[in-house]
């Protein structure tokens, strides 16, 4: 999409929310959902788009990710809170929110600021830095069981002497599990 195209406005983006979140609550199939917000919807602008989201649903991609394809109709604000929703496995509260939020816009405005002015996105950021910082503890983690098993393996005599492995083997113990459970909660959000 160019930067000239017309984009979405603030009724439109207020009337979309509110029925997909009426049908997120219903639990109906996500699938179905977008068939559904296609054939209630009247700009072709929209219907276009819902297409394209049910495709890049339809191959695994996230609500967020889908609807970031189309920044002059989803403004950063709509992209993060569809993100933390997922996140949070509360989509439904999430696009209630945002249908009163445009709701409460509704001078027919375009919600969407120029990609530039927006800057960094310093939430995407934390959670890609939460990431790398789990996979390094876990390296190390890996790194200080393995050390204590060899340590135990090759050298005769050790076990009640020296404290060198059994510290490797808690500290590396303690690690994983603490990544595990990291990985576990951040999962059921």
């Amino acid at each position: 999409m160019t930067t000239k195209e017309p984009g979405i406005t603030n009724t439109e983006l207020a009337a979309f929310c509110r029925q997909f979140a009426s049908l997120m609550h219903a639990q109906i199939n996500i699938l179905d959902i977008f068939a559904a917000l296609r054939e209630q919807s009247e700009s072709p602008l929209l219907r276009e788009i819902i297409d394209r989201v049910r495709d890049d649903i339809e191959m695994g991609r996230s609500l967020a990710t889908a609807f970031s394809r189309y920044p002059n109709c989803f403004s950063p604000f709509f992209i993060s809170m569809i993100r933390q929703g997922e996140l949070e496995g509360e989509l439904d509260r999430v696009l209630e929110d945002l249908a009163s939020h445009f709701a409460s816009r509704v001078d027919d405005s375009i919600d969407v600021a120029e990609r530039d002015a927006v800057g960094f996105d310093w939430q995407r950021a934390t959670i890609l830095f939460q990431w790398i910082f789990t996979w390094i503890v876990a390296l190390i983690a890996v790194c200080a069981l393995g050390s204590g098993l060899i340590w135990y393996g090759t050298v005769e005599f050790d076990l009640p002497g020296r404290p060198g492995p059994n510290i490797l083997l808690f500290v590396g113990t303690v690690l994983l599990l603490g990544v595990l459970l990291f990985a576990r909660g951040r999962r059921k959000r």
